[in-house]
């Protein structure tokens, strides 16, 4: 079989791996997701100029401000309590009445724009969405750690591909050839269909409800390794730090300060960006066209990028987002005062281009982390999307505050795009070591002895998978045994019957020409006595 061929075929069997309910919750978080999405770019395509203490204002801003505004409160609410919002997501009663809120939301929206035109309370409303798909997306988020890098990355190309099309193609297509009640119906029809997704996602036995049962360990934020007393850093300074480490250090900003800055200057650029175009005379073909051509390319270049044949870590992930986001996204700023003879679409595809990269990556980082700390997801993910999602309420914030006061002509993107040249660039460039990465942009402590084995053994776990061509659930099975997991173990962490981790165990044994648990481990420990 050609290479090609074996691509597909480990595909296919990636897809075909997915534990019980998976596509499931998939598909309800796309489904809510296009319809919190819709509210925004309905709001956004309809709204104008409206009276407010006696001036007019561009509501569209307003627009954006808002729905950023919503997704900060649904990332912040999330990260409360884990153990409440754990509860939350495990009652029935709360999804009712959640989804109910979600219909009488939608209801609401359109009510506004036909009949009570109202349009601060459709500001309103695309805040309430955008909260709900924001609170929803980090609850769906929790399945990462039932699936292995490969199977995940699908699921990122296909959540940002399907919301897409359902958001920038079908729905643009509505709004310039049919009745609003048309678009009402399908809109209503996304809730309904996320809801039904969510009941058989919750089924007995699904993944989505057991994640939530596994146990995690807390995200440590210190540098100094968090949770350690104070005899234990006595010890590690005697035994384990080198001479030159005991010598007195700086104080350095803290982590969090880190990922903030990384994660937070690049939501700025992104929400400055998003705001701008508001004040272009765009067409609907050129704002649907920028929005589908960006995606695309972005999405193929997150599949050629990470799918090199080298396991995905957080240090491949800090490499791609170094060499191709930072170049992306200043040259769409600098494209911006000569693209004016286009409607500036070459500016706009690679703004596109560069947020929907940059959030696949983001996601792609929060579950290597969340299985490399062994964090429950939902708390990774909702750090990191919140602190994106305060860059970006500030950038947009600044972005209606240039749209109102300033004349975007070519001197002033060209001032626009040599501050966001110089912003990344500082940001960038001094956070780009292998330190950084190794740490997780500030989530990690750094790595003691037993966690640097740990790693080093899932590192070699990925490359005996590659090496031997194992499926992506014969591979996350050859972890769990490197890690001493027995069958009935695997298949409680896996939610698949004993049987069928025997029956994986055996086609590791065949994969690899070994017989017994010990050749095993030895392999596992020196992978280079096996050809």
């Amino acid at each position: 079989m050609d290479e090609a061929g074996k691509t597909t075929a480990r595909a296919l069997r990636t897809f075909e791996g997915a534990p019980k309910g998976y596509w499931w919750i998939v598909g309800a978080l796309v489904a809510l997701a296009s319809a919190a999405m819709l509210l925004h770019e309905s709001g956004s395509w309809m709204l104008d100029l409206a009276p407010l203490w006696g001036a007019s204002v561009n509501i569209r801003a307003f627009s954006c401000d808002a729905h950023s505004l919503g997704l900060v409160f649904g990332y912040a609410v999330t990260q409360i309590n884990g153990r409440k919002f754990a509860r939350l997501v495990g009652d029935g009663l709360f999804w009712l009445i959640f989804f109910i809120a979600q219909v009488g939301n939608v209801l609401l929206f359109y009510g506004c724009l036909t009949v009570l035109d109202a349009p601060f309370a459709i500001v309103a409303v695309q805040f309430v969405g955008a909260a709900s798909g924001a609170w929803f997306f980090v609850a769906a988020s929790q399945v990462a750690c039932m699936v292995g890098p490969a199977l995940f990355m699908g699921t990122i190309v296909a959540v940002v591909a399907l919301t897409t099309l359902i958001v920038q193609g079908l729905f643009s297509m509505l709004e310039a050839t049919s009745p609003l009640l048309v678009s009402e119906l399908l809109h209503l029809g996304l809730v309904v269909a996320a809801g039904l997704c969510l009941v058989k996602a919750m089924a007995p036995g699904s993944c989505f409800p057991e994640s939530y049962r596994r146990s995690f360990a807390p995200i440590r934020t210190r540098e100094d390794g968090g949770g350690e007393t104070t005899e234990e850093k006595r010890g590690s300074a005697s035994s384990d730090r080198r001479p030159d480490d005991l010598a007195p250090s700086r104080r350095r900003a803290p982590l969090c300060v880190r990922l903030f800055v990384i994660v937070g200057s690049y939501g700025i650029v992104f929400g400055f960006l998003h705001v701008i175009p508001l004040a272009l005379p765009l067409g609907v073909v050129a704002r649907v066209a920028s929005f589908l051509v960006g995606a695309v390319v972005a999405l193929a270049l997150f599949i050629v990028t990470l799918r090199r044949g080298r396991p995905v870590d957080v240090s491949l992930i800090w490499n791609r987002f170094y060499r191709f986001v930072f170049p992306v996204v200043c040259v769409a700023a600098l494209l911006g005062p000569l693209t004016n003879s286009s409607e500036f679409l070459p500016a706009l595809i690679m703004q596109a281009c560069a947020l929907y990269y940059f959030d696949a990556l983001l996601a792609m980082a929060c579950s290597v982390i969340g299985q490399a700390i062994n964090a429950a997801p939902s708390q990774v993910f909702g750090r990191a999307f919140l602190i994106r999602s305060i860059g970006f309420l500030l950038g947009n914030l600044v972005g209606s505050t240039v749209y109102e006061r300033v004349v975007l002509d070519a001197a002033a993107f060209s001032v626009f795009g040599t501050a966001v040249f110089v912003l990344l660039v500082l940001v960038t460039f001094n956070m780009n070591s292998e330190k950084y990465a190794k740490t997780v942009w500030g989530l990690l402590p750094h790595e003691d002895p037993r966690g640097r084995y740990e790693r080093t053994r899932d590192e070699r776990c990925a490359a005996l998978a590659d090496q031997f061509g194992l499926t992506e659930r014969e591979a996350e099975v050859l972890r769990l045994l490197a890690r001493n997991k027995r069958p009935r173990e695997i298949s409680d962490v896996l939610v698949v019957s004993v049987a069928t981790v025997r029956s994986h165990v055996h086609a590791i044994y065949t994969k690899t020409g070994v017989h017994s648990a010990a050749e095993l481990v030895k392999l596992v420990e020196c992978p280079q006595d096996k050809n």
